[in-house]
């Protein structure tokens, strides 16, 4: 298994990132900002297909079995080097591809960076990327 490998060191206090979060994806085409999603029940990250491919990273190194959520049986999926940014810090990870094109998040963050990082996962945090409206204040 490819190892995370993160570029600045994780620090005493841990850093809250939403459900929700703009990642940067460095390719050798260049930077690309997506809004993925934080899955702590995923296992790795994953990208679609066509941002792999717009920023230019590759060659496929392995292929993993992963079973996806809505899926009846594991299905094969490409993997390759890809240097993401998230919360300021840059991580070399390996990201599974598939096409996710027709599903709501082109991108989920896994268990893979969160366990290197040492992120916590704030739910209140980023929905209001997500829905792309920003949410009342609460009253007291």
């Amino acid at each position: 298994m490819h190892p995370v490998v993160a570029r600045q060191p994780a620090k005493g206090n841990r850093t809250a990132i939403g459900v929700v979060e703009e990642v940067v994806i460095r390719g050798s085409k260049g930077d690309i900002r997506v809004l993925a999603r934080v899955d702590t029940g995923a296992a790795r990250t994953s990208l679609d297909t066509d941002l792999a491919l717009r920023a230019g990273l590759g060659p496929v190194f392995d292929r993993v079995r992963v079973r996806a959520a809505a899926a009846d049986e594991p299905e094969e999926r490409d993997v390759v080097d890809a240097k993401i940014l998230i919360a300021g810090r840059e991580f070399d990870v390996a990201v599974a591809v598939t096409d996710r094109k027709d599903m709501r998040d082109h991108m989920i963050v896994g268990m893979d960076v969160l366990r290197e990082a040492g992120f916590l996962v704030d739910p209140s945090k980023g929905n209001e990327r997500e829905n792309h409206t920003k949410r009342a204040p609460r009253t007291p």
